[in-house]
């Protein structure tokens, strides 16, 4: 089996069709088929089960793959620290859960890009901490900021931050009497905030009928301020605006949530990322 080899097996893993990873290697798909066909051969294995719309990896192709990305990471990994200057450089990709885009978060990204200007920073923003770990165990981000989120095998925590979460609603003198008309913004399936919410809601009797689902922090706050929307989220997202909210409490098992940044533990630390990590606990920051 060769190099080559393991980037066409993953490839049609992750699409699911041939013809699609032909396209996506720039081979011919005839080639595709033929490289499949010989490691299964070679290893004497079906890998794939074969359907008219596609393809879906067997038990023992689902083995081979893991061993396959463990391959292609070392080979990865090999090939970043020989390149590896010793000084910050290249290219960072850090994943951020919407919460933890604070504008606290930013100012250390700034002070990291004025340090270290010769690193180019990458934010992949999502609202699932499971899309971030696979991210991180695909090798398409470095490491990330993961909430409400328990840690994964694989996963090496660099960084853990506490914050208080509370109900949120636009700016009010006094606590709502009730919440039985209140509509809730939240983000989509995956997000432990909407996981909260739905407990919450659940536990008080409350209809989670008159959910207003979005995509963006800044959708969602827009939504609270606006009057149409409660919202269940850590205080640090509003925290430069809290004339504009009103952080009401929630019951006391339900008060605290962590953010940790994670990485994979047995992936090579760039220097860029082990600077990152530095700079982040010296920081102590808090969101």
């Amino acid at each position: 089996m060769e190099l080559s080899d393991i980037d066409i097996l993953i490839a049609v893993a992750n699409t699911g069709k041939i013809s699609h990873a032909a396209k996506r290697l720039n081979y011919a798909q005839s080639n595709v088929t033929t490289r499949i066909r010989k490691m299964e051969q070679e290893y004497n294995v079906q890998l794939f089960n074969r359907f008219p719309k596609g393809v879906v990896l067997t038990a023992k192709g689902e083995k081979f793959v893991e061993y396959a990305m463990r391959i292609r990471n070392l080979m990865n990994d090999l090939q970043q620290e020989m390149a590896d200057p010793g000084l910050p450089e290249g290219h960072l990709r850090i994943g951020i859960v919407e919460t933890a885009a604070s504008s606290r978060f930013m100012e250390i990204m700034n002070e990291y890009q004025v340090t270290y200007p010769q690193v180019s920073i990458s934010l992949i923003n999502a609202t699932s901490p499971k899309l971030l770990r696979k991210k991180i165990q695909d090798n398409e981000i470095d490491g990330a900021f993961i909430s409400g989120a328990c840690v994964k095998e694989g996963l090496q925590v660099e960084y853990q931050m506490q914050d208080t979460v509370h109900i949120i609603s636009r700016y009010t003198d006094t606590p709502p009497q009730s919440l039985c008309q209140v509509s809730w913004a939240v983000f989509p399936e995956g997000c432990p905030y909407r996981e909260m919410t739905e407990k919450f809601l659940h536990e008080e009797g409350l209809s989670a009928r008159n959910m207003i689902e979005v995509s963006t922090m800044e959708n969602l706050l827009s939504c609270v301020e606006s009057g149409i929307a409660f919202t269940i989220m850590p205080g640090s997202v509003v925290h430069k605006r809290t004339h504009k909210f009103s952080l009401h409490d929630l019951a006391a098992g339900m008060t605290h949530t962590t953010t940790t940044f994670v990485r994979d533990k047995e992936r090579y630390v760039s220097s860029a990322l082990d600077q990152f990590m530095k700079l982040l606990n010296q920081k102590c920051i808090t969101f």
